[in-house]
């Protein structure tokens, strides 16, 4: 049943319980809200979690800054059951698709919280936590344990809330200082990168890793030839890996017809077995 949205005094919320996880707030969109709330722009409401003595703000910071800019003393809000925890949860994540982007540093930053408050949670679990690739919290994780700020976990608990041994040591085939640049941390540019994540790197089960690998494989973001070592890999993980490298392909690219005749050419041979 859908949340009623109800006022809410700004004094009553409070947004220094560390559930921010942004690196910064833009200022051009609080005083871009501020102006259309000015104007009589009805925003959606903001998330907060309350347990009964705070109300923590989760999703709504430019909004919430934006109303007190201009004065108010309220501002409508969806107010969830749940403490910090379910906030800082809740905000790891938002803005993935909506509201004032996430900038790579945002992402970033996000992942590192994650990684600091929940340390024994396998990658993929903390990425979906933060709505990232569980590369990008790997490689953090990684560099975070090395640079001495994170203890290195010996265990990590999966999605499925069993424990299995950490693996965080192991570093992906093939690194260079290029493929080890996540489009979620700063590298630039689609299509596959070469040797970008080792399923073993992930954190989990075999199977576990691979069915992250092979979904990473799918979107384009792990080299499509890691398939081949892959026992749970099937035809149409690879399949949806040459579809996802074909998009790629340039419309105008003067031979496009001749190579996607090729590529018919050869499908119709294998069919006919």
């Amino acid at each position: 049943m859908p949340i009623q949205p109800t006022e809410l005094s700004l004094e009553s919320i409070n947004i220094q319980g560390g559930t921010q996880a942004r690196v910064r707030t833009n200022d051009d969109a609080i005083e871009s809200y501020a102006d259309e709330m000015s104007q009589g722009t009805v925003f959606p409401p903001i998330t907060v979690y309350f347990d009964g003595a705070t109300h923590w703000l989760a999703d709504g910071f430019h909004r919430y800054l934006a109303a007190k800019r201009i004065g108010r003393d309220t501002i409508l809000a969806e107010v969830n059951a749940g403490g910090r925890t379910d906030a800082l949860r809740h905000a790891l994540g938002a803005n993935a698709t909506n509201g004032v982007y996430r900038t790579n540093d945002d992402k970033r930053n996000a992942v590192e919280i994650a990684l600091e408050e929940w340390p024994d949670l396998a990658n993929p679990v903390l990425a979906e936590i933060c709505r990232v690739s569980p590369e990008l919290v790997r490689r953090r994780r990684t560099e975070l344990t090395q640079s001495g700020r994170l203890q290195r976990a010996e265990r990590v608990t999966g999605r499925d809330g069993k424990e299995y041994p950490a693996q965080i040591e192991r570093q992906p085939r093939g690194k260079t200082e290029e493929s080890s640049r996540d489009r979620d941390g700063g590298g630039g540019g689609g299509g596959f990168s070469k040797g970008k994540g080792d399923g073993g790197a992930l954190g989990g089960t075999s199977i576990e890793l691979e069915q992250e690998a092979r979904a990473m494989i799918r979107k384009g973001e792990i080299n499509p030839f890691e398939l081949r070592g892959m026992a749970t890999a099937n035809a149409l993980d690879y399949a949806d890996a040459v579809i996802t490298l074909l998009q790629t392909m340039k419309p105008d690219d003067p031979r496009r017809k001749e190579g996607l005749s090729k590529i018919r050419n050869w499908i119709d041979k294998a069919l006919a077995g």
